[in-house]
C-alpha cells in the first residue's frame, strides 16, 4: 500500500531525487528521497511478504507490482536496492582476493544455483562484506532500472550505526525468526553476525551471548531495535536495557514506530 509523505512529488523532477528499494522478509518497499533538502517524498509498503522457503511466490507478486507502478520505471538520479539476506560474511580487506569470492562465502553458507555473489566496503572500515544475491529478482529490477547499485540491509546500521553518539552500541534486528545483531564500541566494528531464532526467547540468547563475549555491560550500552518486534517484546528488552532506541535516520525521520523498525534503513544516502 503506497503512503504518500509529500503530495507535491513532482513526477518530472525524479531525476533530482534518490530511489531505494528494500526486499525483505517484511515484503517490497521502496522510497523517494531528496537528499538535498533531507525529505522524505513516498514511501511504498507491498501487501505481500517473503517467506524463504518459498521465494517464487515473492517473485512472481513483485514481478506483477513492477508493472503495475509507473513511478518505479521513472529517472532518478540514484537507485539502491537493499537486499536481505542471512548469506554473508565480512572479511578484513587485507586478507580479501577478488575472484575467491565463492570459495570465501561457501565455507560459511550453500549458495544456490540462482545465486551470484557481490561485495561491498564499509566506508572508513578496511573490511569487505560478501553476501549472496537471487539473481532472478536482480533480473527482475533491471527491466526497470537498469543502473543501480546492491547492498545488503545490513550494509545502512554496519555504515552509519559508528556515527550514532551513543558509545557501546547494539543493532538488533529480529524479523520472522531470523537474527541481526552488529556491534560497535565507540566506532570500531567487534561483532557481526547473523542467527536462527525462531522463538524471541532465542533471539535473546543470542543477544546475551554476544554481551558475554564482549563484556558489554547492558546498563551501560544502547539497543538499536529494527525488523518486526512487537511491543510486548521491545518491554521484555527494557528489563535488561535501560537505553532503547529505533534504528533511524536522524535526518530523515518515519514517524511511527513500525515505520521506523521495518524501513529506517531506507531513509539512508547510501
Amino acid at each position: 500500500m503506497p503512503v504518500i509523505v509529500n503530495k507535491q512529488l513532482q513526477l518530472e523532477k525524479t531525476k533530482d531525487y534518490r530511489l531505494s528499494i528494500q526486499a525483505d522478509l517484511n515484503g517490497f518497499s521502496f522510497l523517494v528521497a531528496d537528499d538535498l533538502r533531507h525529505e522524505l517524498l513516498y514511501l511504498y509498503k507491498s501487501d505481500f511478504n517473503w517467506q524463504r522457503e518459498h521465494f517464487d511466490i515473492f517473485i512472481r507478486h513483485t514481478d506483477s507490482l513492477l508493472s503495475s507502478v509507473p513511478l518505479l520505471t521513472k529517472e532518478f538520479s540514484k537507485v539502491t536496492l537493499l537486499y536481505d539476506t542471512i548469506k554473508y560474511t565480512l572479511i578484513p580487506k587485507q586478507l580479501y582476493t577478488k575472484g575467491e569470492e565463492l570459495i570465501q562465502l561457501s565455507k560459511l553458507h550453500k549458495i544456490d544455483d540462482l545465486e551470484e555473489i557481490d561485495i561491498a566496503e564499509i566506508p572508513g572500515k578496511d573490511i569487505v562484506i560478501l553476501y549472496a544475491v537471487n539473481s532472478t529478482f536482480l533480473n527482475l529490477l533491471k527491466k526497470i532500472q537498469p543502473k543501480y547499485s546492491i547492498l545488503p540491509k545490513i550494509y545502512p546500521p554496519l555504515a552509519h550505526l559508528m556515527t550514532f553518539y551513543d558509545y557501546n552500541k547494539i543493532f538488533f534486528s529480529y524479523n520472522k525468526g531470523e537474527l541481526h545483531l552488529i556491534i560497535y564500541e565507540g566506532t570500531s566494528l567487534i561483532f557481526c553476525n547473523s542467527f536462527p531464532a525462531a522463538y524471541f526467547n532465542t533471539a535473546l540468547y543470542f543477544l546475551f551471548l554476544s554481551l558475554k563475549q564482549t563484556q558489554f555491560n547492558p546498563e551501560q550500552t544502547t539497543l538499536f531495535v529494527s525488523g518486526s518486534i512487537p511491543s510486548t517484546d521491545i518491554l521484555q528488552l527494557t528489563k535488561y536495557f535501560s537505553k532503547i532506541k529505533y534504528f533511524r535516520n536522524p535526518v530523515m525521520p518515519l514517524g511511527s514506530p513500525e515505520n521506523e523498525m521495518k524501513y529506517s534503513a531506507l531513509t539512508f544516502d547510501i
